[in-house]
């Protein structure tokens, strides 16, 4: 996608995090370490391969970068081979979401200083993925009309969510799509929640566009440091490109972890809008409670359960049940089987009968 103003549009996937909460589930479900945008659990696709064909319907591959973990190298190796080398980026050590974000941006921005940028979590499930890609399209397109501001896509809550970031809207604009945002707010208590969802505020999916000239500016007023160092990479991609890897490596060394939610757009709340969103299905999937929810809705739940080692279907009880008890089971694999079996066997509950 080209867009017509002569900008290019360019796609950042972040594919470097650890995802420690959900790390044991998944190694019990999809084997190998459990790294969760490696792991296939829809289908044979990892959650990274789902997300490049996803963002493949928007850009070519040629302006899709992927930021990933050296420590990650052997997954990498298997699930990105196909991949422009030059567009897979790694980054020396993890310091959270900003500098995860700004080193492919130096990357973009060396070979395409007026670029517009689409950024992507690796670790998201979507159900309706032509719907959601049409409202990147639409992102995209806002950024025509605001130039200077991040255009943040904002899904509609279904429940009262503490461990994403929310965003309240100063409410619709007359001829606009995306609205202004009044407030940003990051991971906030159970309670507060609850307030953010009676007043129709939207969850964050950490899925934005913007001009790469507007993030470079956004980080030099609230991260300085970093926009100091990023942008000498960017420079010394372009004057001894092979300088950089090791000026990378100890830049890192001193670099220090900044969030881009609440260390970037929180502070800047003017330069932020939220284009709400359909429902497509959108999740976080920073837990295996949310993962399991997911496949409850998209008929996946059993076959999930399986993979587990306890279907649960031939012991009577309904797809309620199963996720609820292994929720209560804290989803330990041998305690939640025994729990399951004990509870099957001390419940009124029966097998359900065999169809003839």
């Amino acid at each position: 996608m080209n867009q017509s103003n002569g900008r290019k549009l360019w796609g950042i996937v972040l594919a470097a995090g650890e995802g420690t909460r959900a790390r044991d589930f998944l190694r019990r479900l999809s084997g190998g370490r459990g790294i969760k945008q490696f792991c296939a659990v829809v289908g044979r696709r990892s959650m990274l391969e789902h997300t490049l064909a996803r963002v493949e319907r928007l850009i070519p591959r040629e302006r899709i970068l992927v930021v990933v973990s050296r420590n990650h190298q052997e997954e990498v190796s298997q699930q990105l081979a196909h991949w422009p080398v030059d567009n897979v980026i790694y980054q020396p050590a993890n310091r959270d979401t900003a500098p995860g974000i700004l080193l492919p941006l130096a990357h973009i921005s060396h070979r395409d200083p007026l670029a517009t940028v689409t950024v992507f979590p690796s670790d998201h499930f979507v159900v309706e993925e032509e719907q959601f890609m049409d409202a990147v399209g639409g992102a995209v397109a806002e950024v025509q009309r605001f130039p200077r501001q991040l255009i943040l896509l904002g899904a509609t809550p279904d429940q009262a969510e503490g461990d994403y970031g929310w965003i309240e809207s100063t409410g619709q604009e007359t001829g606009q799509k995306s609205r202004a945002i009044s407030r940003f707010i990051e991971k906030p208590s159970q309670a507060y929640a609850r307030e953010l969802l009676a007043r129709s505020a939207l969850w964050n999916t950490f899925v934005f566009a913007g001009q790469a000239t507007t993030l470079w500016e956004m980080v030099r007023r609230t991260a300085p440091d970093l926009c100091f160092t990023f942008e000498r990479i960017c420079r010394i991609l372009s004057f001894s490109s092979s300088s950089a890897p090791l000026f990378t490596e100890h830049a890192y060394e001193r670099l220090r972890a900044v969030n881009f939610s609440s260390g970037v757009c929180a502070p800047l709340v003017s330069w932020l809008r939220v284009l709400p969103i359909p429902e497509v299905g959108w999740s976080d999937w920073g837990t295996a409670e949310r993962i399991l929810a997911s496949l409850q809705r998209v008929g996946k739940l059993e076959e999930c359960l399986v993979r587990l080692g306890y279907g649960l279907s031939h012991y009577g009880y309904d797809t309620q049940h199963q996720i609820s008890l292994l929720r209560s089971c804290s989803l330990d694999g041998t305690l939640a089987g025994n729990t399951i079996r004990r509870r099957w066997a001390h419940s009124s509950l029966q097998p359900a009968p065999t169809k003839t």
